[in-house]
């Protein structure tokens, strides 16, 4: 016998068998009136249902359970045997025999099949000694010859069914540890699976959600088993509605980029795969989504695409620069000689000519910062003279304009490794846009302050304010909102930052006013 689960069903079967048994005997016992002592009977039925429900509310050592069984079938039978007159209730201590058979174990039965005729022999010796004084010589030999055949026969037929039920189980073991192998595989995978995995219901409750869905969603189990919980953004979520109807009528969803949402309403780019589950019948009968967070793939193919896009506009740059300046600077020089003759009727046009060629320079002298890479010769400034030295170009400006500014220096002494005059751009950049956004009588905050590792420079206004268009837009090239923009003014202050190791993020609300802020590493952190 193994301690197994083929053992337990095995106990489980022969004591209810037995059980059941028992009680039909007493039944029959009171019904048919058999000359038999009720008390036997009910006790063992009483025993048997005992036995049962401790097998069924407790755990039990099997093999334990098994010798229980055992000795009741045995005890039943002899407690039978002794408590009538009748010989043909020997059947009992036979039939037990038989039941013990069951558990396929050559040892146990060989044992048992002894221990039982033995117990036949003394019991029909001392309980009927007439019917020996019956049998003749004869009868009494041919008794032994069936006994010791039925003996042979019974320990050949266990050691057949012994081998052939130890084969059975070793596979049955196999396939039972293999299934729970796989299952332990499964459960392994749905743990610790990097991608997020959860399975809903056809009401779109949620059945089972893994550790990473957790994580990522910030939905804890407790929030999410048996409820519909908002995964998707509102924008989103008749789309999502639709592919949840295609789901369960057995269609299904690979790599499908869409936007997903979190429990605090965070909005992420999310790459999901959408499948129907099957029952053994091919109806759907659950859904299972795995979600994949793929912001910072999208912001690495952003970059890319802003990368190549910068490199066309310094190969542009170079091209322009070689073709135009030349010829630009000999027109220049003539228009200039054409300005110096004030009797010239056409004064007027030479001077329009004149700062038109200005406004090209200009273009030319972005397009060439495009094409320059960051300065070899880096070295450490400090930035707070820099950025003084920016807000003093704009005093008269905002004086005319009746705009106050109000100033926190927190970062003294702080120092940037790179290229003074191209920070120094960078900031008259921004800061001309705050100018121009504010139509009159406006107000700027600029502060500056000091991080462990970067120097953090905030510029916010309270002009016209950008549509959310724009700010999506405004480093792309030859993007403008100006008249006379030439659309490379944010690109060039974004790429001067980012070669710098620093970064930029704007914070805009239309008719309300716009906030830039700037990070950029301090020089003893690089």
């Amino acid at each position: 016998m193994k301690n197994s689960t083929s053992l337990r069903r095995r106990n489980q079967f022969l004591l209810f068998f037995y059980t059941l048994g028992m009680f039909l005997f007493t039944f029959l016992c009171i019904i048919r009136g058999l000359d038999y002592p009720l008390t036997a009977p009910i006790i063992c039925v009483i025993t048997g249902i005992l036995l049962n429900i401790l097998f069924a509310t407790r755990k039990v050592d099997e093999r334990l359970m098994a010798i229980m069984t055992i000795l009741l079938l045995n005890v039943t039978g002899v407690v039978t045997l002794i408590n009538t007159n009748n010989p043909f209730y020997v059947l009992f201590l036979i039939f037990g025999l038989l039941l013990i058979s069951l558990y396929f174990s050559f040892i146990l039965n060989t044992v048992m099949l002894v221990i039982t005729f033995s117990e036949i022999g003394l019991l029909m010796y001392w309980l009927f000694p007439h019917l020996w004084h019956a049998l003749s010589h004869e009868q009494l030999f041919w008794s032994i010859i069936s006994i010791l055949f039925l003996t042979t026969f019974s320990i050949i037929q266990a050691l057949y069914l012994h081998a052939s039920n130890r084969s059975i189980e070793r596979k049955n073991d196999h396939m039972e540890k293999e299934f729970e192998s796989k299952e332990g595989y499964l459960k392994l995978f749905f743990e610790n699976a990097k991608d997020s995995i959860a399975v809903f219901d056809l009401n779109n409750k949620v059945i089972a959600a893994n550790p990473a869905f957790v994580q990522l969603y910030g939905w804890s189990l407790e929030e999410s088993i048996g409820k519909q919980i908002p995964m998707v953004p509102p924008d989103y979520y008749e789309a999502s509605q639709q592919r949840v109807e295609d789901m369960v009528v057995g269609k299904s969803f690979d790599l499908l980029q869409t936007k997903d949402m979190k429990k605090d309403g965070t909005v992420f780019d999310a790459e999901v795969t959408l499948s129907p589950i099957f029952d053994a019948n091919g109806q759907v009968i659950a859904t299972s989504v795995i979600t994949r967070d793929i912001s910072y793939r999208k912001e690495a193919e952003e970059l890319r695409v802003q990368s190549e896009k910068l490199k066309m506009a310094g190969e542009i740059a170079a091209g322009v620069a070689h073709e135009v300046k030349n010829p630009l600077s000999v027109i220049s020089g003539f228009v200039q000689m054409m300005n110096e003759d004030a009797s010239s009727p056409y004064e007027f046009y030479t001077k329009l000519i004149k700062s038109e060629i200005d406004r090209i320079n200009l273009i030319i002298s972005e397009f060439l910062v495009l094409s320059k890479p960051h300065a070899h010769d880096a070295k450490n400034f400090n930035i707070e003279q820099v950025l003084k030295d920016m807000l003093a170009l704009f005093k008269l400006e905002m004086n005319v304009k009746n705009i106050t500014i109000q100033e926190v220096w927190k970062a003294p002494n702080a120092m940037i490794n790179g290229d003074a005059n191209q920070i120094k751009q960078v900031f008259i950049n921004i800061f001309k846009n705050a100018i121009e956004a504010i139509e009159a009588e406006g107000h700027i905050e600029f502060s500056m302050i000091a991080t462990d590792t970067h120097v953090v420079v905030t510029i916010a206004d309270n002009g016209i304010g950008m549509k959310q268009e724009i700010v999506d837009n405004i480093f792309q090239p030859f993007y403008t909102t100006k008249e006379k923009g030439t659309g490379l003014g944010m690109m060039i202050t974004e790429k001067i930052i980012h070669e710098h190791q620093g970064d930029i993020k704007i914070n805009s609300t239309y008719g309300v006013g716009t906030e830039f802020i700037i990070m950029l590493p301090l020089s003893d952190t690089l």
